[in-house]
């Protein structure tokens, strides 16, 4: 059986976070994945955090790919590049705005190339607007999104979410348009540009909260582990660690499982409505009464009464929990160099299609260097490992010794990482 984006091919010129996440995602699904680097660009790390010589950061988000190392700010490592688009469904990056028209590797460029090309881009803060040409990274854009301003406790300064809202939103809705660019192809025969940004996907993602500003004109501040209007809404100290709490809709059936049934005669408490205006003296009971017994046993009667809660897990303890192992979110992938590592699962479970198969980012065994002047004979050497992959060197138009001759005739490329 098939894996629902099998035969779509992805072109990936991305790094860092953003692009490599969402391109992993469509791996993931089970498109085949060339991840195209320039030469020279990815040493082997000694790195205490690395495996074998790639660093964690790297390998968390670069499964299920292909690597090819390629100059394409040479004219010859355009043209196999160009090559390689006349066989590809999707060109993907992460540079800023101008810098795909100056590589040629714009959609413009591409789909004269190839009119059913789908060049998806994930940028900073898009392609229109006075900041379009800025730097932008995760911390930056949770900040000027707002989201820095709501996250955190109360009379703090502002701390950014803990993992990257910002890279890891673009790229789920990088992928989003990306399947209904493929999906519109299917009816028009015509791929398109696909254009998201870390600005316009983290404010996309602040949805209730801007709604809250513009329709009820309150502007959120940041409440801690609370909710603005969703209370009782918390994290609370046990004996011996921490519960949360998420009981809305339930705060009779939580006073009874505390022994705090008072509280429901409490004139502060007595009505729905007055529990978001007098938040701080109800989360100072709620402090109070769940000091008293550990969290086993604040879960064991919260559980009972069927109030939402959850212990508070460290990443370690989170990826031990059974219902973690259920849901098959933590899976070995075997690594080209020999041995398992533990990645994260694909969280898309489709009953007709099955995803890919999980294989790690095979640095060392299929990667091909068509940059200028590298060594014939290694080069050779790296053009048979690629055929060993299933790579099919015919996909480029270039036999190897058209390559040879190519390599041979060109200046040594610096290697450098085209600037965004």
């Amino acid at each position: 059986m098939e894996a629902a984006l099998q035969g779509v091919r992805v072109l990936d010129l991305t790094r860092a976070l953003a692009g490599p996440y969402a391109t992993m995602l469509l791996g993931d699904l089970g498109a085949e994945v060339i991840k195209i680097e320039p030469p020279g660009s990815r040493e082997d790390s000694d790195d205490p955090l690395s495996y074998k010589g790639m660093h964690f950061y790297f390998l968390s988000v670069n499964r299920n790919k292909k690597s090819l190392a390629l100059d394409i700010t040479k004219p010859q490592g355009r043209e196999l590049l160009y090559d390689l688009v006349r066989a590809s469904d999707v060109m993907f990056d992460n540079f800023r705005p101008a810098v795909p028209g100056r590589l040629g590797v714009d959609y413009e460029t591409l789909s004269a190339i190839n009119p059913r090309i789908i060049c998806t881009s994930i940028t900073g803060f898009g392609s229109v607007g006075p900041y379009r040409d800025r730097p932008a990274y995760d911390l930056c854009i949770q900040a000027m999104s707002g989201a820095v301003s709501v996250t955190g406790n109360p009379g703090e300064r502002p701390v950014r979410n803990g993992i990257a809202v910002a890279d890891q939103g673009a790229a789920f809705t990088a992928v989003a348009g990306t399947i209904a660019a493929l999906l519109q192809r299917e009816r028009t025969g015509v791929g398109q540009k696909v254009e998201t940004s870390l600005l316009e996907s983290t404010i996309y993602q602040l949805a209730y909260e801007v709604a809250l500003h513009t329709v009820a004109g309150v502007t959120l501040k940041n409440v801690g582990s609370s909710h603005v209007v969703a209370l009782p809404y918390g994290i609370y100290g046990t004996k011996d660690g921490f519960v949360a709490i998420a009981a809305p809709f339930r705060f009779e059936a939580l006073c009874c499982a505390i022994d705090r049934v008072d509280l429901l005669q409490d004139e502060r408490f007595d009505k729905m409505g007055k529990l978001a205006k007098n938040r701080e003296a109800l989360d100072k009971e709620l402090l109070k009464a769940f000091r008293d017994r550990t969290t086993d046993e604040w879960l064991r009667r919260l559980e009972e009464a069927d109030v939402p809660c959850a212990p508070v897990y460290d990443i370690a303890e989170a990826i031990s929990h059974p219902q973690v192992k259920a849901a098959e979110m933590i899976v070995p992938v075997p690594h080209a160099r020999g041995g398992d590592i533990q990645l994260v699962g694909n969280p898309i479970h489709l009953s007709q299609t099955p995803e890919a198969q999980r294989r790690s980012y095979a640095i060392a065994d299929n990667k091909i260097a068509l940059n200028a002047g590298w060594d014939e004979k290694l080069l050779a050497a790296e053009l048979i490992d690629l055929e060993a992959y299933g790579f099919d060197l015919d996909l480029t138009g270039f036999d190897a010794e058209e390559i040879l001759a190519l390599t041979a005739s060109q200046e040594a490329s610096n290697g450098e990482t085209p600037a965004d």
